[in-house]
């Protein structure tokens, strides 16, 4: 499952600079974090594909963080794997109690480490993922990366079709800048307040009355609010 976002939360450098590489070199995007603090922030602002937390750690561990992404509406489902030096199944047992996805005991191996990853995302995207979503008369088709409002084929360019998406699998949910720099833009163009203003703008136009549902949060940043619950295909 090349290219997905992958947050490590571990406070062992050697540890972070390892699992980085291993996931890099299999074309993962990666993001490090040192604490739970850090790492909670980073998950909330990123909404990566899935979390690799360390068991044991400062303050809080991976186990309390855990608990705390399950109690977060946004990231109740995010796909988790715990890091654990121990492989006690009373630590598993705890772990999957407040809903980790698996388990994997460090040392590892790569590859095995890489099966499991591929193997929790695939499971998660079978039950998640949708090919194409409808809503209150928009038509978007992921596989062809066409959008259809009330039978009339949008002509979008393609940040506008990757902002419209994001918008329509997150409603009712503010995207502020940050979140749409790096879910929109990968971080990897120049982007400025403007620029972002401008695409929204411009999917606001295409989308006509429709766009009216793209609400600007003054202060915090974008949301989407429909007037329905979605419909997703797959």
């Amino acid at each position: 499952m090349a290219d997905a976002k992958i947050v490590i939360v571990d406070d062992e450098d050697s540890v972070r600079s390892l699992v980085k590489d291993v996931l890099e070199s299999n074309n993962f995007k990666v993001i490090t974090c040192k604490d739970t603090e850090e790492g909670y922030k980073r998950i909330l602002k990123s909404m990566p594909d899935l979390a690799v937390l360390d068991v044991k750690m400062p303050q809080i561990g991976g186990v309390e963080l855990t608990r705390l992404l399950r109690e977060t509406p946004e990231t109740k489902n995010l796909p988790i794997i715990m890091l654990t030096v121990e492989s006690t199944e009373t630590d598993k047992i705890i772990g999957f109690g407040v809903g980790a996805d698996d388990y994997i005991t460090k040392p590892f191996s790569n590859k095995e480490f890489i099966a499991r990853i591929n193997s929790l995302l695939r499971r998660t995207r079978r039950k998640d993922t949708a090919n194409i979503i409808e809503c209150e008369g928009l038509v978007m088709n992921l596989d062809s990366r066409t959008a259809v409002l009330n039978k009339k084929t949008l002509t979008l360019r393609p940040k506008e079709f990757d902002l419209l998406h994001a918008f329509l699998v997150k409603p009712n949910f503010v995207l502020n800048r940050d979140y749409i720099l790096e879910n929109v833009f990968d971080y990897n163009i120049a982007v400025t307040t403007r620029t972002i203003d401008t695409h929204i703008k411009n999917l606001r136009q295409a989308l006509g009355i429709w766009g009216k549902k793209i609400e600007t949060v003054f202060g915090r940043g974008f949301k989407f609010v429909p007037s329905q619950k979605l419909s997703k295909k797959k």
